[in-house]
């Protein structure tokens, strides 16, 4: 009987004991759950600085994004492979990058820069884009515009979208009106009041109407850039062998290339008008009034160019790693500092950016030095590095935009 008893009293205890562990276990796991989804403090994302630098780095298919002065990397922007161009909207709320054209999904990322009046917040894509093959209209790390409107050209299919920055905005739809230009090209454009010449590499230069028509056309073979230069109002369209000078409607003259080397951009600053092209050993600073050419000859091959803000400075990286300050008006060379050992000897094309970049502000420049990772910093006045900024890949085109307010 007695051992009947304890039996069934053991029986009873484990029971009991089971019953209470599993009681308990079912509280703290409610109360856990219950703490998992609590209040939790919440921060400002907001910060002051003096620039937002924004970086191409094809080694890793990022746009990276340094506050300056810090020059900390306040965020890593995964894109698609091989950004080609990279440009900021007139306004500064937007940053576009474009990939390169050996690929069929050509697309168009567009980042919202997050700088506000307040300050610096975390900046985030904005939108995708599928706008067709080839695309262009960034120029000189912006956003080209006409009639008013911001653009980009799929020139695969000879189409330009024209829109307003608002388009951008991530909760907006993408409203564009279309311009046809006729014929796929490689494209540059120049305003010329509700008409527009546009230069191609086949095409040569044409004025088109605002329906995309036919109004006359100038023989230039190989056209690769044109500009309307701003105090003569004469348009300058690069041809294979000279420059074609336009005014109003008709083509004034041909200056012949004084030496070897072509024109295949141009750079203007405050008083000063320049031609290059890649892999030049040689500027062309050009006389808009008395319709000449004149040559500035450089230490080395031509790698990147640039001007300051203010259009009082030209700035050149050269292959041999040297970085020069030149005089904006005749392109005389003021100071200069090493930033880099020799680039190697490069040659992009189309399938993605590999070269160096420049960007300054009035008082500083910035150049990317691909095969080493870094973001040299020179003092323009002083004509000195002042750092680097040790960011790792293959850092090639740069934007840089004011966010002092």
């Amino acid at each position: 009987m007695l051992q009947r008893i304890t039996k069934s009293l053991n029986f009873w205890s484990i029971f009991l004991t089971g019953f209470l562990i599993t009681l308990g276990s079912l509280w703290f796991i409610g109360q856990s759950n219950v703490w998992a989804h609590g209040d939790a403090p919440s921060y400002e994302e907001l910060w002051s600085g003096e620039a937002r630098l924004f970086v191409a780095d094809n080694a890793r298919d990022e746009i990276l994004i340094i506050d300056l002065p810090d020059g900390q990397i306040t965020a890593r922007m995964q894109v698609p492979p091989k950004t080609m161009g990279i440009g900021a909207t007139p306004d500064g709320n937007y940053v576009v990058v474009t990939r390169g054209r050996d690929v069929d999904r050509q697309h168009v990322t567009v980042i919202n820069t997050a700088i506000t009046k307040e300050g610096l917040r975390r900046p985030f894509i904005s939108k995708t884009l599928l706008l067709g093959k080839s695309i262009g209209g960034i120029h000189g790390a912006h956003i080209s515009t006409l009639w008013g409107k911001l653009f980009l050209v799929a020139e695969a299919e000879g189409i330009m979208y024209r829109f307003d920055s608002n388009s951008l905005d991530g909760n907006a739809p993408f409203e564009a009106t279309e311009l046809n230009l006729g014929v796929p090209d490689h494209y540059d454009f120049a305003e010329a009041g509700d008409s527009v010449w546009a230069g191609g590499i086949r095409s040569e230069i044409r004025l088109l109407d605002k329906q995309g028509q036919e109004v006359t056309k100038v023989p230039c073979p190989v056209n690769h850039g044109i500009v309307v230069e701003p105090k003569t109002r004469r348009v300058f369209g690069a041809c294979s062998k000279d420059l074609v000078v336009i005014e109003g409607q008709s083509l004034q003259k041909r200056i012949p290339y004084p030496g070897k080397e072509r024109i295949g951009a141009f750079t203007i600053t405050k008083a000063g008008f320049f031609g290059s092209s890649e892999g030049v050993q040689n500027l062309q600073l050009i006389d808009p009034t008395k319709l000449t050419i004149k040559l500035v000859p450089l230490d080395s091959i031509l790698y990147a160019r640039g001007t300051t803000p203010s259009g009082e400075m030209l700035l050149v990286l050269l292959q041999n790693g040297m970085f020069q300050i030149r005089d904006g008006v005749d392109g005389k060379l003021l100071r200069e500092v090493r930033v880099s050992t020799p680039f190697p000897e490069w040659e992009e094309d189309v399938s993605g950016a590999i070269m160096p970049s420049i960007v300054a502000t009035n008082a500083l420049a910035y150049i990317s030095i691909p095969q080493r990772g870094t973001i040299a910093e020179v003092d323009i006045r002083a004509g000195k590095l002042i750092r680097y900024l040790m960011i790792g890949g293959k850092p090639t085109r740069l934007v840089l935009l004011d966010a002092s307010g």
